[in-house]
């Protein structure tokens, strides 16, 4: 007997019990609600070694996310509760959602576009996206003991991916896929470039700010605050989204999305503005790029136009240093009249 319904976050279960009403097996999937009369009709008429062997053909007619599960029943669930548990660790809660599984399901849905259009099977990047956040909050921690954060999800995903019975091969083009984001070797390794492409271009366009305010809410920040303190990083990035992709795919995305965002952006700012929440203008400033000859790099300063205590004008500063995964841009602003001082610091963006 089969049970179904969906649940939160457009989640398709399947239920089979025996005559007695026993759960003997659960199915969770990530699918369209238009994809649920087909799926159940799909796992009712298959056997498993028929529908293990019809997984490979699954992608070209329904999602990605269904051949997945087809292929390695219970393994987006289990990403899922990893999700979950280490980021209730990291909070010290039990929230049943989790904000970082949401932004991974959002990037890897667009590792599966990127491929398609990049000509390569999505089935692997997919996988290497729903892990490449994996290691975020290992063992309740943010970067535990230093330990760069893909490393420990490619440690994360190993063991699993083998419990789930993927080939040798395949797990080591996840793995590599995932540990290429932080070694600047993304561009070589095409499941790493559409993993890079993948994950900034989920930081734009709706769904990325939308993003970027649920994440300002839930670290307390009010409306002014995130803008004040964070929006010259999210300009910064959005205006060079295009140059930071490694994936022509990427390219053409990013483009459309940039343009949305910036124009959001400024209207927020003209919005603040004219609510007399915020007083702020876009300030952009030309500087050299750190580790690459003869470019530069145009960063998108959202500032006061004068010192809120005075009215004083500010005199600027700026340097850049070596970070562990980026080249980080640090800005001073002193007022020259009461000598009030701001500061403000994020990595720069990579430019292609």
């Amino acid at each position: 007997m089969f049970a179904t319904e969906t649940i939160a976050g457009s989640i398709f279960r399947i239920r089979q019990s025996d005559s007695r009403g026993s759960q003997t097996k659960e199915i969770l999937i990530p699918v369209r609600a238009t994809d649920q009369a087909a799926l159940l009709h799909h796992h009712l008429t298959l056997t498993r070694r028929a529908r293990d062997n019809a997984a490979t053909m699954a992608s070209k007619r329904t999602s990605t996310f269904v051949s997945i599960e087809s292929r390695f029943p219970g393994l987006l669930e289990k990403v899922r509760q990893v999700f979950r548990d280490t980021e209730n660790a990291y909070e010290g809660g039990d929230n049943p959602e989790s904000f970082l599984w949401e932004h991974t399901m959002h990037v890897a849905s667009i590792a599966d576009q990127l491929a398609r259009a990049e000509g390569l099977h999505p089935q692997i990047p997919v996988i290497a996206a729903l892990f490449h956040d994996a290691g975020k909050f290992a063992d309740g921690k943010y970067h535990r003991d230093g330990t760069i954060e893909e490393e420990e999800s490619a440690r994360i995903a190993g063991p699993l991916l083998r419990e789930f019975g993927m080939k040798p091969a395949d797990i080591t083009r996840v793995l590599s896929g995932v540990k290429a984001l932080y070694n600047e070797q993304s561009r070589k390794n095409r499941i790493g470039a559409i993993l890079h492409d993948a994950d900034f271009l989920s930081k734009f366009g709706a769904m990325g700010v939308a993003s970027f305010f649920t994440k300002a809410t839930l670290r307390g920040r009010t409306l002014r605050s995130a803008v004040i303190g964070y929006l010259s990083k999210e300009l910064t990035y959005a205006a060079c989204l295009p140059l930071n992709m490694h994936t022509a795919a990427g390219k053409k995305l990013a483009t459309r999305k940039a343009r949305d965002s910036v124009r959001f952006f400024r209207s927020l700012l003209d919005e603040l503005r004219e609510a007399r929440i915020a007083a702020l203008e876009v300030r952009p400033i030309r500087i050299p790029y750190p580790s690459r000859a003869n470019k530069s790099l145009t960063v998108q300063l959202v500032v006061s136009p004068a010192c809120p205590e005075c009215g004083g004008d500010w005199d600027m500063g700026w340097s850049t240093e070596k970070g562990v995964k980026c080249e980080k841009l640090n800005m001073d602003w002193r007022c020259s009249h009461c000598g009030k001082q701001l500061e403000t610091s994020f990595c720069l963006p990579e430019i292609v």
